[in-house]
């Protein structure tokens, strides 16, 4: 509304309730000479909001009469709030003054003391109140909205949201045709972000916008808290390309205030007013700025919240990338051992409320994958690996579980099967398609699988318990020549145990020294006479012989041999070393003392040098000692095997072939290496009398024997024939029980007493 002190002309509507009451007023404006008055008259009856848009007026006069007066105020003040009102009432009714004014006139005059002066003041004066009632009203309405708007912006943390909704409340707020975001990108042309508009103006949303007029300057100057208004475009005072662009969208006035995020222009609030030009009006643009800042603060929140929602998801998805990890194998992307146990503990929670469901677990170890690895290396072990991995999952069903447990071990969970033989039939399937060829890279390998099955049953209480037993009976297989099934039985688990308690045993009577050195005569054929002692080591616990066929075995799996080998060479070599120099005569026949090398230990770099040790720590001399190995031994090691005789050999020390004919050499190299003996095993001497075979195998070895100029020792000769036997043959030694079993030092020494001295 404007001041009264700009207006020139007032438009006064006078409404009158009687006809042709309003001319009562004009002789007094007429009087009045520093204003012009435009006078419109009306019945009350005939208003229309028509009529008083055609008449603009500043200011409605009632000229009231009658008893209606006060219901005609309240009427015109609900129809036409915007306007000032003053009551001119032809009567003089005192008490009704104060409803009057009650009911929103803004002054009530009585025609009896009318003057043209009074008048004038009541005009002003209602003129002047009401516009500062309007402005109080505009902005208790302003604040009302801004409060509303802010709460809006608040309400969510979705940026997006946030501003859709800005411009939606600012659209209806100022009630101009077109309100919109305009977001900066990096290089400073922007986005419409977001819009609200009322047709028939055109839609800016998603635009990107250049103008060539927006440099750094402008930036700054945002970047302070400029305000861009343009009132009138035709008339303003701005850049060719920004008219430009105003006029492509349609825009009449103007109204841009910076939206700045923590120094950081982020965009532009905008309002268009398309119809006609628009003076904006300070309290609006107070408003904006005002609705901006809540902007930037909800902006800089939804940022906030964008960007510790990011983190949220990358801590999740490195947190699920991790547990993935951690449930799968790398190589593979199988599960691994603990994903597999988890799943087993499903199914077994299952079966147990189910009782007709069905499963098994099946535990699959890649024959000899070591030689494969080493010889080709591990980059092909891995490819193959992988190649294995996803052959096996195709092979059985979806609802089946596929893991690799570790190594070249995998383990299967077969789900709802029929029963053990279906169990069965698919674990031979499976080994069948297993052992066919893999191609990887420019090779083709082959590789069989030992298997192990238990079939699952109420019994099982843990997924552990399952596993252990699957384990278990894979290694039968793999014990039992690999390439093979074996279904779990109970009896497995008990020889487990019991070996793991012989285990024990055996390491506490190592520790209370319960193992004893035997002394089996080693004899000339020929003569009887005796010519050594095989050393042989004993185990006996309490009452109970425990056979070295039964604790060697678990003495090589748990490394306890190495232990073993070195406590019977020292003391083999001790006891020789006190039987010399207690008989000074064992010395000029050289009798010699007989020790077994078992793998492990031939295996071991050390070997050489610990045998020199120990004849030096007891003084003794190398053709005094024997040492025997298998030939299974030596041709697992053939590599190495010629070095390691050659430099016993050039100690002194005598090299025998033990158990000789029932391993798998080559004769070619009975003449390459540095041997001084071979000793016929006892299975062809016990057949001998029998068997005119193994009496042929035996002649064989002696013709062998005697062309390598190799000594030659029959093992277990029992009874006169089989010595009878050897004699025609020129078997030069045996031992056996014939002459003597095994026997403990001082029966030993008894008999060396016997048989030398």
């Amino acid at each position: 509304m404007p001041s009264t002190s700009s207006v020139s002309v007032f438009n006064l509507l006078i409404i009158e309730n009687i006809p042709q009451s309003g001319g009562i007023l004009y002789p007094y404006l007429a009087e009045i000479d520093d204003i012009c008055y435009q006078v419109h008259t009306c019945l009350y009856s005939h208003l229309t909001p028509g009529v008083v848009a055609q008449a603009k007026p500043h200011l409605l006069v009632l000229i009231a009469q009658g008893d209606h007066v006060l219901k005609e105020v309240q009427t015109l003040q609900q129809r036409y709030p915007q306007l000032p009102l003053v009551v001119i009432d032809l009567g003089d009714r005192p008490d009704l003054a104060t409803q009057i004014l009650h009911s929103g006139a803004q002054d009530y005059l009585s025609f009896q003391e009318l003057s043209p002066n009074l008048l004038v003041r009541s005009i002003r004066h209602a003129i002047d109140r009401h516009k500062v009632e309007q402005q109080l009203l505009r902005q208790a309405q302003y604040d009302r909205l801004l409060v509303q708007i802010t709460q809006h912006i608040h309400q969510t943390l979705e940026l997006s949201t946030i501003l859709e909704t800005a411009v939606k409340d600012v659209r209806e707020l100022l009630g101009c045709d077109r309100v919109l975001i305009y977001r900066f990108l990096d290089d400073w042309r922007g986005m419409m972000e977001v819009e609200a508009v009322v047709p028939p103006w055109l839609s800016a949303l998603g635009d990107v916008v250049g103008d060539s007029c927006f440099t750094e300057k402008y930036v700054e100057a945002y970047k302070r808290g400029r305000i861009h208004v343009v009132n009138n475009l035709d008339t303003a005072d701005v850049g060719p390309c920004y008219r430009e662009l105003l006029a492509h969208y349609q825009v009449k006035a103007n109204l841009v205030v910076p939206i700045v995020v923590e120094a950081r222009l982020w965009g532009l609030l905008i309002c268009h007013q398309c119809a006609h030009p628009r003076d904006w009006q300070d309290s609006e643009i107070e408003l904006i700025k005002q609705i901006s800042t809540q902007l930037a603060i909800a902006i800089l929140q939804a940022e906030l919240y964008q960007k510790a929602q990011r983190e949220i998801q990358e801590r999740k998805a490195v947190e699920a990338q991790l547990l993935y990890q951690a449930r799968h194998d790398r190589l593979t992307h199988l599960p691994n051992r603990w994903l597999f146990e988890e799943q087993l503990h499903l199914t077994l929670n299952h079966a147990a409320e189910h009782p007709d469901f069905h499963y098994a677990v099946l535990c699959l170890d890649l024959d000899r994958f070591k030689t494969l690895n080493d010889s080709l290396g591990h980059s092909i072990g891995d490819l193959f690996l992988q190649a294995f991995a996803k052959r096996l999952t195709r092979c059985v069903s979806p609802q089946d579980v596929v893991a690799r447990l570790g190594g070249d071990e995998f383990a299967v969970l077969l789900n709802d099967i029929q029963g053990g033989e279906q169990a069965q039939a698919i674990a031979q399937r499976l080994r069948e398609r297993l052992s066919q060829p893999f191609e990887i890279d420019h090779y083709t390998l082959y590789s069989t699988v030992s298997i192990g099955l238990v079939m699952g049953d109420a019994h099982y209480k843990s997924s552990e318990e399952l596993l252990r037993d699957a384990d278990m009976a894979m290694y039968h297989a793999k014990t039992k020549g690999r390439n093979r099934i074996a279904v779990f039985d109970p009896v497995m688990l008990q020889q487990v145990r019991d070996r793991l308690h012989l285990e024990v045993e055996l390491r506490q009577a190592i520790e209370r020294g319960d193992l004893t050195l035997h002394y089996q005569p080693i004899v000339n054929l020929r003569s009887e006479s005796l010519r050594g002692f095989e050393a042989l080591l004993r185990w006996q616990k309490g009452d109970t012989f425990i056979s070295p066929e039964v604790f060697i075995p678990v003495a090589e799996e748990t490394g306890l041999i190495f232990e073993l080998s070195r406590w019977v060479l020292h003391n083999a070599c001790e006891q020789l070393q006190q039987w010399q120099q207690k008989y000074p005569k064992l010395q000029s026949m050289g009798f010699t003392m007989s020790v077994n090398l078992s793998a492990n230990q031939f295996s071991l770099p050390t070997l050489v040098s610990e045998i020199q040790q120990t004849l030096e720590d007891h003084h003794l001399r190398g053709p005094f000692l024997k040492i025997e190995i298998t030939e299974s031994v030596l041709m697992q090691h053939l590599d190495s095997a010629r070095e390691i005789l050659a430099e016993l050999k050039a100690m002194g020390v005598r090299i025998n072939i033990d158990d000789f004919g029932t391993g798998y050499s080559s004769l070619s190299y009975l003449g390459n290496l540095p041997l001084d003996g071979i000793k016929i095993d006892r299975s062809f001497i016990s057949q001998m009398d029998r068997s005119q075979a193994d009496l042929e195998v035996v002649h064989t070895i002696l013709v062998l024997a005697h062309n390598l100029h190799l000594d030659c020792i029959a093992e277990g000769i029992e009874n006169t024939t089989q010595l009878q036997l050897l004699r025609s043959l020129r078997c030069p030694s045996g031992q056996g029980y014939l002459f003597a079993p095994p026997l403990r030092t001082d029966k030993a020494e008894v008999y060396l007493q016997e048989h030398i001295l």
